[in-house]
């Protein structure tokens, strides 16, 4: 059976979060939820993600306060992807700065995401749910 990598998805929007989910159904993830910055802040050290998906625009702070601000016991993280409407360059950049593993902008093509969340995982993830 294959390793049940877990998903952060740190995301405002309850329909994009629904997307997310039939996204990502095919790979084998569990894909928790957190509407704000506050409540992904929380969950972080306790869930230790695999990978952050992460808005950069949410109700009570900036996704990448969210990076700043984050603590983890021991190195579970494999990467972060930002998913956000922000198409301003400084962003891009700010995410450089930041590691961000991938930037993609809304609306994204779901094949594409999926990929990339395969790629980041690493091989479990690539050698299941082809779709």
């Amino acid at each position: 059976m294959a390793e049940l990598f877990r998903i952060l998805s740190v995301e405002d929007d309850e329909g994009l979060f629904q997307l997310l989910q039939v996204t990502l159904r095919p790979l084998p993830v569990a894909l928790s939820h957190a509407k704000t910055g506050a409540e992904a802040l929380a969950l972080i050290p306790h869930l230790k993600p695999h990978l952050l998906i992460l808005d950069i625009t949410l109700p009570d702070m900036r996704g990448w306060q969210v990076l700043d601000q984050m603590t983890m016991d021991g190195d579970t993280l494999r990467g972060v992807i930002v998913l956000t409407g922000r198409t301003e360059t400084t962003h891009r950049v700010i995410a450089r700065l930041q590691e961000v593993t991938a930037y993609v902008t809304k609306p994204f093509k779901p094949a594409e995401l999926r990929r990339m969340v395969r790629e980041i995982l690493g091989e479990t993830a690539v050698n299941s749910g082809k779709t």
